[in-house]
């Protein structure tokens, strides 16, 4: 099969290119629905990331469906919606040969185009690192598309309270429609007394931590509870180290501390199975997460859409043309 793939020939520009792949033994190959559009990227767009040299493709966020199987394929068939969880990259294009070991199947009632299973795997991965128990306050620091889905995803009956924490009312608005019991806007209210209000005084028992911005971490520590067990998940990526992070404030409360980063997961892909049978039950509900949509032939733009981040710009998307 031929079909066109997106590379980056060099930091800061991406390019078209034909490539031509078939399945092999225990393979399939995969038409793409869509690829989204992820912030770790963007390190590798911009060159602060240069593993693999150039030209290098990109694209690790991916579901589509199956158009041929390859020899000793037993799980799939033609005309299986799939999602993929692979970090060799290639989402961005027509076309994906991939091991079906890599593949969860999706419900008949789901679109692949808006089932971004690897993004969720990660949402698994930071819910287990919090851990919450019944009657916790929780809190959701930063609400891009990361956060809005730990909300999605703790948002019931479970907890005592769940707090999203954000200085853009558009986001605290979804992430209210969400399920989140109650919102914080840092540019008009102060953040700790609020906290203090909502908890009746008990503050909370975890942050997820999605802000990406090191110095909110210390601020973070004074959200949580000194009475109990309270834990600081750090689910977006810093790139720079923090301004200040007092640790008397973490001994005082005994803090646990966990980046829920991959290498954090004990099974990456069971956690990628588990996310799959959220996405399949409409827990995730990433289609009105995705603000921004762009043709392969525009990949170009979508990345220097990524880098700018428009005012409006919630969660991005690319597709085949």
């Amino acid at each position: 099969m031929r079909f066109k793939r997106a590379v980056l020939t060099e930091p800061g520009k991406m390019a078209l290119t034909t490539v031509e792949e078939a399945p092999g033994r225990g393979q399939v190959l995969l038409k793409i629905a869509s690829c989204g559009l992820c912030s770790w990227e963007l390190g590798f767009f911009l060159g602060e990331l240069n593993i693999y040299g150039y030209p290098h493709k990109l694209g690790h966020e991916f579901a589509g469906t199956v158009v041929q199987v390859g020899e000793g394929c037993t799980c799939f068939n033609v005309g299986d919606p799939v999602s993929g969880l692979d970090r060799g990259f290639g989402g961005f294009a027509e076309y994906r040969v991939i091991d079906e070991t890599k593949l969860e199947k999706l419900g008949s009632q789901v679109d692949p185009k808006y089932a971004l299973g690897e993004p969720q795997k990660c949402i698994v991965t930071v819910l287990r690192a919090a851990a919450p128990e019944a009657g916790d306050h929780g809190i959701v620091l930063g609400c891009g598309p990361m956060g809005l889905w730990c909300v999605q995803a703790l948002a019931g009956n479970t907890l005592g309270s769940l707090t999203a924490v954000d200085v853009d009312p558009a986001k605290l608005d979804y992430a209210e429609s969400f399920g989140a019991t109650d919102t914080v806007n840092p540019a008009t209210e102060d953040v700790i007394e609020k906290i203090r209000e909502i908890t009746g005084g008990r503050m909370a028992d975890f942050v997820i931590e999605g802000t990406g911005s090191p110095a909110l971490l210390d601020m973070a520590q004074e959200m949580l509870s000194t009475e109990r067990r309270s834990r600081l998940i750090l689910m977006s990526s810093h790139h720079v180290p923090a301004p200040e992070f007092d640790f008397r404030k973490a001994i005082a409360r005994g803090l646990t501390i966990v980046a829920a980063h991959p290498p954090y997961s004990r099974d990456g892909y069971d956690d990628f199975r588990r996310a799959v049978t959220l996405i399949n039950r409409g827990v995730f509900r990433s289609r009105e997460l995705i603000s921004h949509e762009f043709p392969l032939s525009s990949i170009q733009e979508a990345f220097e859409t990524l880098r700018e981040k428009p005012h409006d710009y919630i969660k991005g998307i690319v597709v085949p043309d």
